[in-house]
């Protein structure tokens, strides 16, 4: 999962897109950046296991 993007500044991004928008794309951006803070989540929790294994 690493890669060129952060999770969360995406998910942050998001948000700041969605309160520039009218009512339906602002739905969609919300449920997008939702998905984001949820990938931060697991990349956060998949890296505390992997420091507890080692």
């Amino acid at each position: 999962m690493d890669g060129d993007y952060d999770p969360q500044r995406e998910a942050e991004a998001a948000m700041k897109l969605a309160m520039a928008v009218d009512w339906p794309e602002r739905q969609r951006l919300i449920r997008l950046a939702m998905a984001w803070q949820e990938l931060a989540r697991m990349r956060s929790s998949s890296s505390r296991l992997k420091e507890k294994a080692a």
